[in-house]
C-alpha cells in the first residue's frame, strides 16, 4: 500500500503532471501525423519529402538544445515548440492544392515541429520522474500515450485531408493549453543541473554501451520491416502493426514495473533475447503460420520495452544531474535516421533471401546483448536491495499475522 501511495502521489504532483501531459501529447500527435502525412503523398515523392523532414528534425533538434538556454524558462521554450506544431499541422490543410515545392515546405515545417523541442520534452519528463519509481511512471505515461495514439488515429481514419489536419492542430493545441495549466512555477533544470558537451556524452563509456545495442535494434527493425511486409503480405502486416501496438502498450506497463524491481539493464537484455528468439524461430520455421504469431507477440513485447527504456528512462538516468537534452538527442537519433533508411532500403528488399534476412537479424540482435553485459545498471543496486528487503518484511508481517490469528 505504501508503494502504491507513493506512485499515486507523484502522478498527481504538478511538476510531473506537466511532463506527463507534454510527452503523451507529443507522442499521440506526431506518430498519427507521420502516418497521415505519408498516406497523403504519392509513393514516388515519399523519399524526398521524408528526407527533408528527417534533415529538418535532426538539425532543429541540435539547434533546440542550444536555443532552450536563451529562453527565460524551459516551459516557455516548450510552449513555443508546441505552438509551432499547431502551425505545422494546419499547413497540411492546403497540401493537395499546391505543387511539390509547397509539399517540401510542409515537410520541412513538420520536421521542425518535431525536432525543435523533442529532446527538451523528454528531458523535462526525465527531470521530474527520476527515482526508484521511474519505471512505473514511465510505463503509465507510455500506456496513456498509446491509448491517445489509438484515439487520434481512429479519428484520422474517418477524416479527409483538411479535417485530419485540423484534428491534429486542435490536438496539439489542447496539449499546449493543458501544459500551460499544469506547469510548475520553478525551473528544476536551471536550479539543479550542470552543462555538458556533446563530446563528453559520446565519450561516456556507459552511454555508448547502451547506445550501440539500441542503434543495432533500430537498424535491424527498420531494415527488416520491408522484408516482413513482402513475406507476410499486406493484410497480415496491417494486422501485425495493430496487434503489436496493443501488446507493446501493455508490455511497457509490465516492463516498467519490473524495471523498478530488478533493474533497467536486466529488462533491456530480456527484450533483446526474446526479439532474437522471435527472428530465429521465423527464420527456421518461416512456412509455419504459428511462427508468424509467435514472432508478432515477442516483437510487440520487445517494442514496448525498448521504447519505454530508450525513449523515457535510460538517457535520463545516465545523465544524472547533468543537462539531459543532449543525452536524449543522441539517444533518439538512431530511431529517426533508421526510419528514413527504411524508405531508402525498401526498393532493394526483393533481392534478399527472406530466410537469410531473418537469420542475420537474429544474429545481430543476440550480438547486441554483448555491450549490455558490460553496461552499468542505471538503477542503483542499493535501491534494488531495499525493495527486496521491503518485500521480505511485508511477507514476514503476513506470516506473523497468520500465526497470531491461529
Amino acid at each position: 500500500m505504501a508503494r502504491k501511495s507513493v506512485t499515486n502521489s507523484v502522478l498527481l504532483r504538478r511538476d510531473f503532471l506537466a511532463g506527463f501531459i507534454i510527452v503523451v501529447n507529443a507522442f499521440s500527435w506526431y506518430f498519427p501525423l507521420y502516418l497521415f502525412f505519408e498516406s497523403a503523398l504519392e509513393s514516388t515523392f515519399l523519399l524526398v519529402a521524408f528526407g527533408v523532414q528527417c534533415v529538418a528534425a535532426v538539425s532543429s533538434a541540435v539547434v533546440g538544445t542550444a536555443l532552450v538556454e536563451r529562453f527565460p524558462s524551459r516551459d516557455a521554450f516548450l510552449s513555443v515548440w508546441m505552438f509551432v506544431g499547431v502551425i505545422g499541422s494546419t499547413s497540411m490543410v492546403m497540401l493537395e492544392a499546391f505543387n511539390a515545392a509547397y509539399i517540401l515546405l510542409v515537410s520541412f515545417l513538420l520536421g521542425i515541429s518535431l525536432g525543435l523541442g523533442f529532446p527538451s520534452c523528454l528531458a523535462y519528463f526525465g527531470d521530474y520522474s527520476a527515482g526508484e519509481n521511474m519505471g512505473r511512471l514511465a510505463g503509465i505515461t507510455f500506456f496513456a500515450s498509446c491509448l491517445c495514439i489509438f484515439f487520434v488515429s481512429l479519428l484520422l481514419s474517418f477524416s479527409t485531408l483538411v479535417v485530419g489536419a485540423l484534428i491534429l492542430a486542435a490536438w496539439r493545441g489542447i496539449g499546449l493549453f493543458l501544459f500551460l495549466l499544469a506547469r510548475p512555477k520553478g525551473d528544476h533544470r536551471k536550479e539543479n543541473t550542470i552543462q555538458v558537451a556533446y563530446r563528453s556524452v559520446l565519450l561516456n563509456r556507459s552511454f555508448l554501451l547502451y547506445l550501440v545495442p539500441w542503434t543495432m535494434f533500430c537498424l535491424v527493425n527498420f531494415l527488416e520491416r520491408p522484408a516482413l511486409t513482402i513475406f507476410f503480405g499486406e493484410d497480415f502486416t496491417s494486422f501485425m502493426l495493430i496487434a503489436e501496438f496493443g501488446i507493446g502498450s501493455f508490455a511497457a506497463l509490465i516492463g516498467g514495473w519490473f524495471a523498478d524491481s530488478v533493474g533497467r539493464k536486466r529488462v533491456v537484455i530480456f527484450g533483446f533475447i526474446i526479439l532474437g528468439v522471435a527472428y530465429a524461430v521465423l527464420g527456421l520455421f518461416s512456412n509455419v503460420i504459428l511462427s508468424w504469431y509467435f514472432h508478432l507477440i515477442l516483437d510487440g513485447f520487445a517494442w514496448g520495452i525498448f521504447l519505454l527504456m530508450f525513449y523515457l528512462m535510460i538517457w535520463a538516468e545516465l545523465a544524472g544531474n547533468r543537462i539531459k537534452e543532449k543525452y536524449y538527442l543522441m539517444g533518439v537519433l538512431p530511431f529517426i535516421i533508421s526510419s528514413y533508411l527504411q524508405i531508402l532500403f525498401t526498393p532493394y528488399v526483393t533481392q534478399i533471401d527472406i530466410s537469410a534476412a531473418f537469420s542475420f537479424a537474429s544474429f545481430f540482435l543476440f550480438l547486441a546483448v554483448l555491450p549490455l553485459l558490460y553496461a552499468p545498471e542505471t538503477l542503483p543496486e542499493r535501491k534494488i536491495e531495499l525493495k527486496r528487503l521491503r518485500k521480505y518484511v511485508e511477507k514476514a508481517k503476513k506470516v506473523e499475522k497468520k500465526y497470531e490469528k491461529g
